[in-house]
C-alpha cells in the first residue's frame, strides 16, 4: 500500500491509498478487483440496441468490471463491437434470457458449449480491459482447467478508429480466440517429478473471500465408502504406527500416532486431531465458495491423497486453527519445508488461489528449502455437476442459502442467485 507524509500546521498525517495492490488471474491475463454496482443503465452504452445478437460479457457485467470509468464513446463503441456480441456459440434470445446479467461464477450453458462460451468470455473481457472479481476469477481458473487444452484466447487491437456521435475517435478491438489449442496455450499443471516452487508458480494470485463460511458448508467425517468408518476413523487408521485396535462401530481405542508438526507420540486416540492440511476456512477464502456441496464434502474428507488430512497432536492443530502459512508453521522446524510442500500441492491439485502476501511468504520459505519434488496426486474425486454449483430447484427469494453462486427459480419462474449484497454479508436468494 503507497503511504504519503503530509505535515501542516504543525500535524503529521499519514496518508493511506485505499486501492489495494493490484492481482491479476495468471491463466487468463485479467486483474482481479471488486465489482462496482452502482450507477449502470443501458443508456449508458449508445447503440446497444442496433443488434438482436445478445453480448458474450452482458452490459451491466461489463459497466460493473471496468465499462464505468470509460468515456462515452468508448461505451458506445463496445456496444456497437460485433466482437463483443455471442454470435456463434449457441447463446439463443431465449438462453440469454435465462442467463440474464449473471457472470459465469453464477451462470454457464450446457456441458457441450461450456468451453467455448469460457473462452469467449476470457477474450471479450481481455481485449477491453475488463476485470474479474474473486467468484468469477476462482471459477475462470477451475473451468480452464476442467476444459484441458482450452487455448488461451489470444486479442488484438487494431488502430482502425470510429468517429462517435460526439466527435471523439476511440480505437476499435477486435477479438480472435486461438481455433486449435497449441501446448504453449494450456494451463499450467503440476505433474510428478516437479518441484515445490515449480507447482507454486502454477497457482492462480487472487484477494480472498472473507465473507460467508461456515464449517458446516463442508459436510465432514463422513463415511463415504459405505465401510462403517468416518473419514476420522480412517485417518486414525491409516496413519497409526502400529495396528490399532478397532471395537465396534468401527470405534479406534488405541494404536500409535506420531505426530509431524511436533514430533510428538500418542498411543490414546482422543490425544489426536485429524487436520485439515489446508484448513476448510483457507479452502473456502481460495476458491471453494464457488464449489458444489459434493465438491467441499469430497475436500473435507478426502482420503484419497495423504497429503490432504493429517493425525496430529490435538493441542498443536488448535493452535495453528485455519491459519496459512503467514501466520503459523509447525513448531517442529525440520518438518517446515515438507510442510510447505504439502501446502502447495494440495492448493494446486485442489485449483485453490493464494493471495499475494501467502504466495509470497511461501515462495520465500521454499527458497530456504532443498529442492523437493511433488509426489503424483491422484485425480481429484469427481464433483455432482461440473459447473460448481448444485442442480437449479426452486427457492424462496430473500431466505437464506447455500453454496454462493447457486441458482434457482421462484414458483413465479424468476431467476435468483445464492449471494450476499453490498450492504449484507450472508447470502440470500437475490436478483
Amino acid at each position: 500500500m503507497k503511504r504519503w507524509l503530509v505535515v501542516a500546521c504543525g500535524a503529521t498525517l499519514v496518508v493511506s491509498d485505499p486501492n489495494l495492490a493490484r492481482a491479476v488471474e495468471p491463466v487468463s491475463g485479467l486483474e482481479v478487483r471488486a465489482e462496482v454496482r452502482t450507477g449502470f443503465s443501458p443508456a449508458r452504452f449508445a447503440g446497444a440496441g442496433s443488434s438482436r445478437v445478445p453480448f458474450v460479457v452482458p452490459l451491466r457485467e461489463a459497466w460493473e468490471s471496468g465499462a464505468n470509468s470509460w468515456s462515452a464513446a468508448r461505451r458506445s463503441s463496445f456496444a456497437r463491437s460485433a466482437g463483443a456480441r455471442s454470435a456463434g456459440i449457441g447463446l439463443s434470445v431465449e438462453t440469454n434470457a435465462e442467463r440474464g446479467d449473471r457472470d459465469p461464477a453464477q451462470w454457464l450453458p450446457t456441458p457441450a458449449k461450456r468451453c467455448v462460451y469460457v473462452a469467449k468470455w476470457i477474450a471479450v473481457k481481455k481485449t477491453w480491459s475488463l476485470t474479474v472479481d474473486p467468484a468469477e476469477a476462482a471459477l475462470l481458473g477451475r473451468l480452464v482447467a476442467t476444459c484441458g487444452a482450452l487455448a488461451v484466447p489470444t486479442t488484438t487491437t487494431t488502430t482502425t478508429t470510429t468517429t462517435s456521435t460526439v466527435g471523439a475517435t476511440v480505437p476499435m478491438p477486435s477479438t480472435t480466440v486461438a481455433a486449435a489449442p497449441t501446448t504453449s496455450s494450456k494451463v499450467a499443471v503440476p505433474v510428478a517429478g516437479s518441484s515445490a516452487l515449480e507447482v507454486l508458480a502454477t497457482i492462480r494470485i487472487v484477494p480472498e473471500y472473507t465473507v460467508g463460511y461456515d464449517r458446516e458448508l463442508f459436510p465432514h467425517w463422513k463415511d463415504l465408502d459405505a465401510d462403517g468408518c468416518d473419514t476420522r476413523r480412517e485417518v486414525l487408521k491409516r496413519d497409526s504406527q502400529t495396528k490399532v485396535v478397532v471395537g465396534s462401530s468401527c470405534t479406534v481405542s488405541s494404536g500409535t500416532w506420531y505426530s509431524p508438526y511436533d514430533g510428538a507420540t500418542w498411543t490414546n486416540p482422543s490425544d489426536v486431531d485429524i487436520d485439515h492440511v489446508v484448513a476448510l476456512n483457507e479452502a473456502w477464502q481460495s476458491g471453494g465458495y464457488a464449489w458444489s456441496t459434493q465438491q467441499r464434502t469430497n475436500y473435507a474428507n478426502d482420503l484419497t491423497d495423504d497429503r490432504t488430512l493429517l493425525a496430529v497432536t490435538d493441542s498443536v492443530n488448535q493452535s495453528k486453527s485455519d491459519k496459512d502459512p503467514t501466520e503459523w508453521l509447525p513448531p517442529l522446524a525440520s518438518y517446515r519445508c515438507t510442510y510447505l510442500a504439502n501446502w502447495v500441492s494440495i492448493k494446486a491439485r485442489w485449483s485453490l488461489s493464494m493471495d499475494e502476501g501467502e504466495h509470497a511468504a511461501v515462495k520465500s520459505a521454499l527458497a530456504g528449502c532443498a529442492t523437493r519434488t511433488s509426489p503424483a496426486a491422484p485425480a481429484v474425486p469427481p464433483a455432482a455437476s461440473a459447473g460448481g454449483a448444485p442442480a437449479t430447484s426452486t427457492v424462496s427469494p430473500g431466505a437464506f442459502c447455500a453454496p454462493l453462486g447457486a441458482t434457482g427459480v421462484s414458483d413465479k419462474g424468476v431467476s435468483y442467485t445464492c449471494k450476499p449484497s453490498e450492504t449484507e454479508s450472508r447470502n440470500r436468494w437475490r436478483r
